[in-house]
C-alpha cells in the first residue's frame, strides 16, 4: 500500500502501524468466528449452544451471525 507522506513522528507512525495491524487481526478473527458459526449451524447445532459459546443469548447470536461477517458480501 502506498502511504501519503506522514505528518506523524516515528513513534506516532509505529503506534498507528500497531492500530492498523490490530484492525486487520480483528477483521480476520471476526471472519473466522463467522465461518465457525456457519459450520456449526450446518451441522445442526442450535443457536442457544452457539450463543453460550460466545457469551451471548440465543437471540443475540442469531442476530449477529445470520448476517455476513463484516467486510463480506452475501
Amino acid at each position: 500500500m502506498v502511504r501519503p507522506k506522514s505528518v506523524l513522528s516515528d513513534t506516532g507512525q509505529e503506534l498507528m502501524d500497531r492500530v492498523a495491524t490490530a484492525a486487520r487481526a480483528t477483521t480476520a478473527a471476526e471472519t473466522a468466528l463467522h465461518d465457525a458459526v456457519d459450520h456449526a449451524r450446518q451441522a445442526g447445532i442450535p443457536w442457544a449452544i452457539i450463543g453460550a459459546a460466545v457469551g451471548v443469548s440465543r437471540q443475540a447470536a442469531q442476530q449477529r451471525f445470520s448476517r455476513p461477517a463484516p467486510g463480506r458480501l452475501l
